[in-house]
């Protein structure tokens, strides 16, 4: 019975520890931008073979509405993944982002509001509809490159 209790103080503290070695790595900046910069590169990879099918490049339409409702997942995700405090490092977010948050999220906004129609139209399965739906998505990201993204260097 007492090697039981010492096994399970033991294993209590081994959790508690791995608990908090795990919330200090996901309050790490570095680690935060790492993830943000993944979930933006997500969003482009489905995004462009939506693109590729709308162009007739490839026949894949019936993949078309599987890519918009990842898409549309990845911009529900998007104001999570700008904490404060992530705005120096490796990152091209700019300091405008946090400075004013309300104008960020009516961005981030439309562009939810674009995905959601680009999952609607893929579901519908017209092709034209999706690709001038498309071309909103790209002004949506534009809405929030311009003024929230510096330029590559």
């Amino acid at each position: 019975m007492k090697c039981l209790f010492k096994h399970a103080v033991i294993g209590a503290f081994a959790v508690a520890f791995a608990g908090v070695a795990a919330a200090d790595a996901a309050e790490d900046p570095a680690n935060v931008i790492k993830y943000r910069q993944a979930i933006m590169r997500s969003h482009g990879t489905h995004l462009f073979p939506i693109a590729m099918v709308v162009k007739g490049e490839v026949p894949y339409t019936e993949h078309v509405a599987a890519h918009a409702r990842a898409a549309h997942a990845v911009s529900l995700m998007l104001a999570d993944v700008f904490p404060e405090g992530t705005d120096i490092g490796d990152t091209r977010a700019k300091p405008e982002i946090w400075q004013d948050w309300a104008k960020f999220e009516v961005a981030i906004k439309a562009l939810q509001t674009a995905t959601g129609e680009l999952v609607r139209l893929a579901e519908s399965g017209d092709m034209a509809a999706v690709g001038a739906q498309l071309e909103e998505v790209g002004k949506a990201c534009g809405g929030c490159h311009k003024p929230f993204r510096k330029e590559k260097q």
